[in-house]
């Protein structure tokens, strides 16, 4: 009986904590509205933040940030081959 009361235990106590751990981890969809959309006002092209034609932008003084692809897409911007935005 001892040992049955424990294992019940032991599940009823971890049954939050496996709850909680998923419920923290972000979703994907959650994350590709998080990432930072970077754009050049002369190219006409949006990126990802990592991107290495952001150093560039950067450089030129043409960076545009959105907070979305729908937001640079709204904005008449074309996706960088390269790092495939919104992908």
């Amino acid at each position: 009986m001892r040992k049955l009361s424990f294992a019940v235990l032991a599940c009823l106590m971890s049954l939050p904590l496996a709850a909680a751990r998923r419920s923290d981890t972000p979703k994907a969809e959650d994350k590709a509205k998080a990432e930072v959309i970077v754009g050049c006002s002369d190219t006409k092209l949006y990126h990802k933040a990592n991107c290495k034609w952001v150093k560039e932008i950067e450089k030129a003084g043409t960076r545009v940030d959105f907070k979305s692809v729908a937001e640079a897409k709204k904005a008449g911007m074309k996706p960088c081959e390269d790092c495939k935005p919104g992908n």
